[in-house]
């Protein structure tokens, strides 16, 4: 098998990889956590060492 010909299957092996995961965690992962996760990060404030922001 030539070069080419792996990279190719290794790239499409690799898409159908994550696109597995992206679709299982949609199904498994309840919206209630990743309303949790959007809350906590949109509340959160990133402060310097002097204590102002960035």
């Amino acid at each position: 098998m030539n070069a080419p010909a792996r990279l190719s299957l290794y790239g499409t092996g690799l898409a159908a990889v994550f696109i597995t995961a992206f679709f299982t965690a949609g199904a498994v992962v309840p919206d209630e956590t990743v309303q949790n996760w959007v809350d906590d990060t949109s509340q959160s404030e990133h402060h310097g060492e002097d204590g102002h922001d960035r």
